[in-house]
């Protein structure tokens, strides 16, 4: 009799396990899955890899400088910048009043480049630095240290030269300055661009015609007959203002 009692106790003892056992969850794995595609990943690390790269500096003034554009990236970099900014539209700020000019979507690399400047407050404290009536009015450009550390950040880049065979210097266009001595890969120089006041056939085909000026030529009149010094540099300084117009 004490082995059949001790027989039921294990069979119950053995039924209360199993049904415990069958009661208890069963641990769920869930499968994290990436929602976005491997290009998506790869264009986002990148991207961040670029805002660090491309990060502004300052100097022992504290004064904000532009950031870095190693001349090989140059057309990398604003083919992109081109494409997340399309504004065309910008304002030249002068003590003589205001310039509107209109950037071409035919020259990208200038027009992103502009954008880059002014958005980046290049033109800050810079001025009209020569001034010949009847001829240009050009700017981007100063005595002031600032001016060239700001170039300096940003690496002295320079665009290649991008001539648009249907579009003549004229009244009212916006070119790019370049260098003339030492320079037989005629890089044109960003920082510096100038306004025409006449057609001005010698420099067709030898400085890139980014963009022209919708409204305020007289303010451009104006500030050709300011005095000048020996270099055609105004002996009052004007200073500019840069902005994007909306």
């Amino acid at each position: 009799m004490k082995s059949n009692g001790l027989f039921f106790i294990l069979v119950i003892l053995f039924t209360l396990s199993c049904k415990d056992s069958s009661q208890k969850e069963t641990p769920v794995h869930v499968k994290i899955e990436e929602t976005r595609t491997k290009e998506q990943v790869l264009k986002e690390r990148k991207e961040k890899e670029i805002a660090r790269f491309y990060k502004r500096s300052v100097n022992r003034k504290g004064d904000s400088l532009l950031p870095y554009i190693p001349q090989d990236s140059v057309e990398v970099f604003f083919t992109r910048y081109a494409q997340e900014h399309p504004e065309t539209k910008v304002l030249m700020t002068t003590t003589y009043g205001d310039i509107e000019m209109e950037l071409f979507e035919e020259t990208p690399l200038y027009r992103a480049s502009f954008l880059f400047l002014i958005n980046n407050g290049y033109f800050d404290e810079t001025v009209v630095h020569r001034a010949v009536k009847g001829f240009i009015v050009q700017a981007g450009n100063s005595d002031n240290m600032i001016t060239a550390q700001k170039k300096g950040s940003a690496g002295n880049y320079q665009l290649p030269m991008h001539i648009l065979p249907d579009v003549k210097h004229s009244y009212g266009t916006l070119s790019s300055a370049k260098y003339w001595e030492n320079n037989p890969e005629n890089w044109h120089n960003p920082f510096d661009f100038f306004i025409s006041l006449r057609a001005t056939k010698h420099l067709d085909g030898e400085h890139t015609i980014f963009g022209r000026v919708t409204k305020g030529m007289d303010v451009a009149e104006a500030i050709s007959k300011v005095e000048t010094d020996s270099r055609d540099w105004p002996k009052t300084d004007i200073y500019i203002e840069m902005s994007v117009m909306e």
